[in-house]
């Protein structure tokens, strides 16, 4: 497979996921920062949305740069990837409409676990493609396993108290982005 054309058309749907986002934002009903504040969960979801996005996008050309062959493993791989990442705009928009609703959280943070499984899944694909080539560095035991178990909390609290599940999916973010943007071992 051609790397140059999977990664263009990988960079083009995340461009067009993290758009589709701003647009679910709506203009509060009145000019006022109360009415602005009434919108707090829709503001939430998209932060949180948009930079996981932005990370995953960032650690993605990290893993394709890497890759000198794409098998077809990893183009399928890859495929369910950013049918999961194209999600992400519609179950943002969901949570910040009912965020007191166990459906929507719990969806939302199903999806990030599941995309966060795929993207290590592609990883490791494309280490055993190409022979020689290290993995991601978010692709150790205490980024994933630290991610995974914020995950799957989120997940259980969003039966118990949904708005929790979208400040737990909040805390991750905020350790994911400092962990691979400010920390060393990173590129």
């Amino acid at each position: 497979m051609n790397k140059t054309r999977v990664e263009a058309f990988t960079d083009a749907i995340v461009a067009i996921a993290a758009t589709i986002m701003v647009l679910e934002l709506r203009v509060p009903e009145h000019n006022s920062v109360a009415s602005l504040l009434e919108e707090w969960p829709v503001f939430v979801a998209y932060i949180i949305s948009f930079v996981l996005i932005y990370i995953v996008w960032y650690n993605h050309h990290n893993i394709f740069h890497k890759a000198k062959f794409i098998s077809r493993k990893t183009y399928l791989l890859n495929g369910i990837w950013l049918f999961l990442l194209t999600l992400v705009p519609f179950l943002t928009h969901w949570v910040g409409e009912y965020p007191d609703s166990t459906l929507p959280e719990f969806l939302y943070a199903l999806d990030l676990l599941l995309w966060s499984i795929l993207f290590q899944s592609m990883d490791h694909q494309i280490v055993r493609d190409n022979p020689g080539t290290p993995a991601d560095p978010t692709d150790t035991i205490n980024y994933r396993l630290v991610l995974y178990i914020e995950l799957i909390v989120a997940l259980i609290i969003s039966f118990f108290w949904p708005i929790g599940c979208l400040f737990i999916l909040g805390l991750a973010t905020l350790i994911l982005a400092i962990r691979v943007f400010f920390l060393p071992g990173n590129k």
